[in-house]
């Protein structure tokens, strides 16, 4: 399956999201929830930072109670790659037109102006970008001489995408497969981001997601087998294997805990962000939670920050971290101009 052809096999995925376009939210409570999502990214991004790469059992000696705070320093900082992507997508939705193309043009500037915390793929691929390739070639290019990997570059920064096409199915499967091909090319990462943007979109329309049900649609839509997949490259697939098997995933955070042989690998983030939409553990617990995994702290947290604050809202996030943001107030509007956008 190459790129792109992904959105014009993605019928029954489509209509099972278009059935979450009609939830019982308020206005002013989908607002709450879609600031929650680029707030929620922002703060779990943050609080994963300083335990990033980290093994669980180290977190838990340097943290016994949990890590819990984020550095308010960071409020000053340039922003970290996962929340200055995800920016950086969401005001190339804005822009509209030609947006994969405007999000590859802000990924090269921001690589130069800041690239804090870039991932390897991800550079590779700006670089490519920077020659004027078309579109997603960069990608293929970088996919193939990197031995077809499947990093979580994509995923991490695709929620802006389920704000602005909340209520348009055909469009957010294909532009969360598209924005994602920019710069990461498996058919796994493209996946991991309809999947996440279509949890989020329902999330933020105040519906609850059936996440077995979305895993079956996209199995009939031409999605690989991600649990096979997890469990092939060596990496915990509990949430996946409960989802396969017509179960919600685990309650608990438990099945976190685990030493991950590829840390930064798609369908690790995607899973802390399909858990998340199930967890009964609050906002604060789930994120602290998420964090204490271990692994790509900061990437895996962000995904299911994104989740849990379409989920609870950003009313549900301690005001201590929400100070902390960088660009708090950019981001806070960005996330109501993307809501308007989808109510268009």
């Amino acid at each position: 399956m190459t790129p792109y052809d992904i959105v014009s096999q993605a019928p029954e995925t489509s209509r099972l999201i278009a059935s979450y376009a009609t939830g019982d939210a308020t206005h002013e409570d989908v607002a709450n929830r879609a600031r929650g999502v680029l707030l929620g990214l922002a703060v779990g991004n943050l609080l994963g930072l300083p335990v990033e790469s980290s093994w669980h059992h180290q977190i838990a000696s340097w943290y016994p109670d949990g890590l819990t705070e984020i550095d308010p320093r960071e409020a000053g900082r340039l922003m970290d790659d996962d929340l200055a992507q995800a920016v950086d997508l969401g005001e190339a939705l804005l822009a509209g037109d030609d947006v994969a193309r405007g999000f590859a043009d802000r990924l090269i500037v921001w690589a130069r102006e800041n690239g804090r915390g870039i991932g390897i793929t991800t550079s590779d691929v700006i670089r490519e970008l920077a020659t004027g390739k078309p579109l997603p070639e960069p990608a293929r290019v970088v996919y193939e001489r990197r031995n077809r990997i499947a990093p979580n570059g994509g995923v991490m920064r695709c929620a802006p995408v389920a704000i602005s096409r909340r209520s348009d199915p055909e469009l957010l499967v294909a532009d969360s497969a598209m924005t994602c091909a920019v710069t990461h090319y498996a058919a796994t990462c493209q996946w991991s981001c309809i999947l996440v943007n279509a949890v989020i979109a329902a999330l933020v329309n105040g519906a609850a997601p059936d996440l077995p049900g979305l895993l079956a649609a996209a199995s009939v839509d031409g999605c690989p087998d991600l649990a096979l997949q997890a469990n092939s490259d060596g990496i915990p697939a509990d949430t996946l294997d409960a989802l396969a098997s017509g179960r919600q995933p685990p309650p608990d955070a438990d099945w976190l805990m685990r030493d991950h042989r590829l840390i930064g690998h798609t369908l690790l983030a995607a899973q802390f962000g399909l858990w998340a939409a199930a967890t009964p553990l609050n906002f604060e617990d789930a994120l602290v939670a998420s964090v204490a995994a271990g692994g790509d702290t900061d990437t895996n947290a962000a995904v299911a920050g994104a989740v849990l604050g379409a989920r609870y809202g950003s009313s549900s996030i301690p005001e201590r971290w929400l100070a902390c943001i960088p660009q708090r107030d950019r981001i806070e509007r960005l996330a109501d101009d993307l809501l308007a956008m989808s109510e268009v």
